[in-house]
């Protein structure tokens, strides 16, 4: 980690990009490097991972919602070592009385298990706090804890359960636990 946690150098992405405007984000171990339209085979990848799936759906509906974000959404592929790990993203809500973000998460399974995931929570969570916004949110399947404990060692907090919450693949609806995370909260 670079002198006490804080991220490294950011650069401003280029306008073609799906999430223009964004920097690129540097975190100890991974870099977020905000989705540009010829990401979609890489996003293919992610999205078609059965340990991604399984908590994402569909995974051509995910593709096309990645590369389709609204101006208050960025999406970022996830790259560690040069090579794509996975895709994080977050939506903004900048109302003053209730801003706050959001950010969703998807590592590829031959990538889980390697704190890669934290760090890209947490290099975004940290870019997040510094835009203004004092509380973060999560929404993790209730039952994918490998996700909710990756959550809490950034600082994220269980909130409670949304009952049938997100329809699976299988067609069921199934749990999601909101967790939430303040700004002072954020653990290096």
């Amino acid at each position: 980690m670079r002198g006490r946690g804080l991220p490294g150098p950011t650069r401003t992405c280029e306008p073609e990009g799906v999430t223009q405007g964004w920097p690129e984000l540097e975190g100890a171990r991974v870099v977020l490097r905000p989705v540009v339209p010829a990401d979609e085979p890489t996003l293919r990848w992610i999205f078609a991972d059965p340990s991604v799936a399984e908590w994402w759906g569909d995974p051509d509906r995910s593709v096309h919602d990645a590369l389709g974000l609204d101006e208050d959404e960025a999406g970022f592929v996830i790259e560690a070592g040069g090579q794509p790990v996975g895709y994080i993203q977050c939506y903004e809500n900048s109302d003053p009385m209730y801003r706050n973000a959001g950010i969703d998460l998807a590592l590829h399974g031959d990538w889980q298990g390697r704190r890669l995931g934290p760090d890209a929570i947490r290099t975004l969570a940290r870019h997040l706090i510094d835009r203004g916004h004092h509380r973060l949110t999560i929404d993790p399947a209730a039952r994918n804890t490998r996700a909710i404990r990756a959550y809490e060692k950034v600082g994220f907090k269980p909130v409670g359960v949304m009952r049938q919450y997100e329809r699976g693949l299988s067609g069921e609806w199934h749990d999601g636990l909101l967790m939430e995370m303040l700004a002072g909260e954020l653990r290096d």
